[in-house]
């Protein structure tokens, strides 16, 4: 929940556009194999000139409310970013990605928030009625995090992902409104005079 008139910010971040100048840190982020492995997989090396031109040219998105945007502390450091994704209008349907790079990020709420801040957004001004999830079975933390949040585990995808030289399991979680309102009724969006 916010205490100023801006949806995208929260008490412990803000969600903001990415802007060129980002590129050096996520540079940064793409050396870190770890964390390259949890959020899908470990690319060859890129160059911070080859990050720079997808930063400042970012293609047109795939899907009609499709955005990525980065995470920030209220004192203006990036410690991720978040994407929303597969939106479907027609059925209501959309995912969200996260990833907070930033080890010293990790524990202090920030990932939380900013989940709660896209779903309010999709729920209550895109008119979205579930976010479908996709987290493969050894990430923990996001796994601790989704659950935490309300989601609910609706199926699992056996030997969907290879890395480290053995495949992984892809569980599918979600998360209706209606869940969510009856969760955090505290984050419904009302308007101030």
């Amino acid at each position: 929940m916010n205490n100023n008139n801006n949806l995208f910010t929260g008490r412990l971040v803000r969600l903001r556009a990415i802007e060129p100048t980002d590129a050096e840190t996520e540079f940064r982020h793409l050396q870190d194999s770890e964390i390259s492995r949890l959020d899908s997989n470990i690319e060859f090396p890129r160059s911070l000139a080859d990050i720079r031109r997808r930063f400042e040219n970012p293609r047109e998105p795939r899907y009609p409310d499709d955005k990525s945007l980065i995470i920030e502390t209220l004192e203006g450091q990036m410690v991720g970013e978040i994407n929303v994704q597969l939106t479907d209008p027609r059925n209501g349907t959309f995912s969200i990605g996260i990833g907070l790079p930033e080890r010293t990020a990790w524990g202090k709420g920030y990932a939380k928030e900013a989940m709660l801040l896209v779903l309010r957004y999709m729920f209550h001004e895109r008119r979205y009625q579930k976010c479908n999830i996709g987290v493969f079975a050894f990430n923990g933390r996001a796994i601790g995090l989704y659950r935490r949040l309300g989601f609910i585990e609706e199926g699992r995808i056996r030997r969907a992902v290879f890395t480290n030289s053995s495949f992984h399991d892809e569980l599918l979680l979600g998360l209706t409104v209606e869940e969510f309102d009856a969760l955090y009724p505290e984050w419904r969006v009302t308007l101030t005079a």
